[in-house]
Protein backbone atom coordinates (compact mmCIF):
# COMPACT_ATOMS: atom_id res chain seq x y z
CA UNK A 1 0.00 0.00 0.00
CA UNK A 2 1.58 3.31 -1.00
CA UNK A 3 2.14 5.84 1.73
CA UNK A 4 1.17 9.48 1.27
CA UNK A 5 4.25 10.75 3.12
CA UNK A 6 6.97 9.40 5.35
CA UNK A 7 8.70 10.68 8.48
CA UNK A 8 12.34 9.95 9.26
CA UNK A 9 12.99 10.75 12.92
CA UNK A 10 16.60 11.51 13.80
CA UNK A 11 18.62 12.74 16.77
CA UNK A 12 21.41 15.08 15.66
CA UNK A 13 24.76 13.69 16.73
CA UNK A 14 27.76 15.77 17.72
CA UNK A 15 29.68 14.63 14.63
CA UNK A 16 27.01 16.29 12.43
CA UNK A 17 27.86 19.70 13.94
CA UNK A 18 30.41 21.86 12.13
CA UNK A 19 32.95 24.47 13.24
CA UNK A 20 30.18 27.10 13.35
CA UNK A 21 28.48 25.08 16.14
CA UNK A 22 25.43 24.06 14.10
CA UNK A 23 24.62 21.24 11.67
CA UNK A 24 26.58 21.51 8.43
CA UNK A 25 24.43 22.19 5.35
CA UNK A 26 25.50 18.95 3.65
CA UNK A 27 24.07 16.97 6.54
CA UNK A 28 20.56 18.21 5.69
CA UNK A 29 21.07 16.76 2.23
CA UNK A 30 22.17 13.44 3.75
CA UNK A 31 19.00 13.34 5.84
CA UNK A 32 16.87 13.81 2.72
CA UNK A 33 18.63 10.89 1.05
CA UNK A 34 18.01 8.66 4.08
CA UNK A 35 14.34 9.66 4.15
CA UNK A 36 13.95 8.95 0.41
CA UNK A 37 15.57 5.53 0.80
CA UNK A 38 13.38 4.58 3.75
CA UNK A 39 10.17 5.92 2.18
CA UNK A 40 10.85 3.88 -0.97
CA UNK A 41 11.47 0.75 1.13
CA UNK A 42 8.22 1.20 3.10
CA UNK A 43 6.41 1.51 -0.23
CA UNK A 44 7.82 -1.84 -1.33
CA UNK A 45 10.52 -0.66 -3.75
CA UNK A 46 13.38 -3.19 -3.66
CA UNK A 47 16.44 -1.05 -4.41
CA UNK A 48 18.84 -4.01 -4.10
CA UNK A 49 16.89 -6.06 -6.67
CA UNK A 50 16.78 -3.10 -9.07
CA UNK A 51 20.51 -2.51 -8.62
CA UNK A 52 21.21 -6.17 -9.35
CA UNK A 53 19.44 -5.60 -12.69
CA UNK A 54 21.52 -2.49 -13.35
CA UNK A 55 18.62 -0.10 -12.66
CA UNK A 56 18.16 2.68 -10.14
CA UNK A 57 17.36 6.26 -9.31
CA UNK A 58 19.94 9.03 -9.66
CA UNK A 59 19.71 12.65 -8.60
CA UNK A 60 19.21 15.20 -11.36
CA UNK A 61 19.05 18.23 -9.05
CA UNK A 62 18.42 19.38 -5.49
CA UNK A 63 16.85 22.56 -4.19
CA UNK A 64 17.23 23.45 -0.52
CA UNK A 65 16.07 26.55 1.31
CA UNK A 66 17.45 26.82 4.84
CA UNK A 67 15.30 28.64 7.40
CA UNK A 68 16.85 27.83 10.79
CA UNK A 69 19.79 25.91 12.23
CA UNK A 70 19.81 22.49 13.87
CA UNK A 71 22.16 21.68 16.76
CA UNK A 72 23.65 18.64 18.45
CA UNK A 73 21.05 16.70 20.42
CA UNK A 74 18.07 18.09 18.48
CA UNK A 75 15.29 15.65 17.67
CA UNK A 76 14.34 16.36 14.07
CA UNK A 77 11.78 15.02 11.63
CA UNK A 78 12.43 14.76 7.90
CA UNK A 79 8.99 14.57 6.27
CA UNK A 80 9.06 13.48 2.62
CA UNK A 81 6.56 12.83 -0.15
CA UNK A 82 6.45 12.45 -3.92
CA UNK A 83 5.10 15.71 -5.32
CA UNK A 84 5.27 14.78 -9.02
CA UNK A 85 5.93 11.80 -11.30
CA UNK A 86 6.74 12.22 -14.96
CA UNK A 87 7.73 9.80 -17.69
CA UNK A 88 11.43 9.58 -16.71
CA UNK A 89 11.59 11.22 -13.28
CA UNK A 90 9.88 12.04 -10.06
CA UNK A 91 10.17 14.98 -7.70
CA UNK A 92 10.45 14.24 -4.01
CA UNK A 93 9.81 17.06 -1.55
CA UNK A 94 10.93 17.43 2.05
CA UNK A 95 10.31 19.47 5.17
CA UNK A 96 12.94 19.18 7.90
CA UNK A 97 11.71 20.40 11.25
CA UNK A 98 12.32 20.41 14.98
CA UNK A 99 9.00 19.65 16.70
CA UNK A 100 10.24 20.63 20.20
CA UNK A 101 9.98 24.33 19.31
CA UNK A 102 7.82 23.95 16.18
CA UNK A 103 10.64 25.20 13.98
CA UNK A 104 10.78 24.50 10.25
CA UNK A 105 14.51 24.13 9.55
CA UNK A 106 14.37 23.79 5.78
CA UNK A 107 12.35 22.89 2.72
CA UNK A 108 13.92 20.86 -0.04
CA UNK A 109 13.17 18.95 -3.20
CA UNK A 110 15.06 16.47 -5.34
CA UNK A 111 14.37 15.44 -8.91
CA UNK A 112 15.20 11.75 -9.28
CA UNK A 113 15.64 10.19 -12.72
CA UNK A 114 15.23 6.46 -13.31
CA UNK A 115 18.23 5.11 -15.20
CA UNK A 116 19.84 2.09 -16.74
CA UNK A 117 23.08 2.17 -14.75
CA UNK A 118 24.97 0.05 -17.28
CA UNK A 119 23.99 2.13 -20.33
CA UNK A 120 23.97 5.45 -18.42
CA UNK A 121 20.68 6.56 -19.89
CA UNK A 122 17.26 7.54 -18.59
CA UNK A 123 14.46 5.00 -18.70
CA UNK A 124 10.74 5.38 -18.23
CA UNK A 125 9.74 5.07 -14.60
CA UNK A 126 8.59 1.45 -14.26
CA UNK A 127 4.99 0.78 -13.28
CA UNK A 128 6.07 -1.01 -10.09
CA UNK A 129 8.05 2.06 -8.96
CA UNK A 130 5.14 4.39 -9.67
CA UNK A 131 2.79 2.00 -7.88
CA UNK A 132 5.01 2.04 -4.77
CA UNK A 133 4.14 5.69 -4.01
CA UNK A 134 1.24 8.10 -4.11
CA UNK A 135 1.71 11.57 -5.52
CA UNK A 136 0.83 14.32 -3.05
CA UNK A 137 0.54 17.64 -4.87
CA UNK A 138 0.32 19.71 -1.68
CA UNK A 139 2.66 19.53 1.30
CA UNK A 140 1.47 17.47 4.25
CA UNK A 141 0.97 19.27 7.55
CA UNK A 142 3.96 19.74 9.79
CA UNK A 143 4.15 17.19 12.65
CA UNK A 144 2.65 19.58 15.20
CA UNK A 145 -0.26 20.71 13.02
Amino acid sequence: MPHDYFDLCHTVSDDEVDAQAHVHNLQYLQWTLWAARDHNAVGGWDAAAALAKGLGWVVRDHQITYRAAAFGGDEIVVRTWISDIRRYACTRSYQICRPADKQLLCRASTRWVFVDLTQHRALEVPAEAAAAVRVRATPPPLPWE
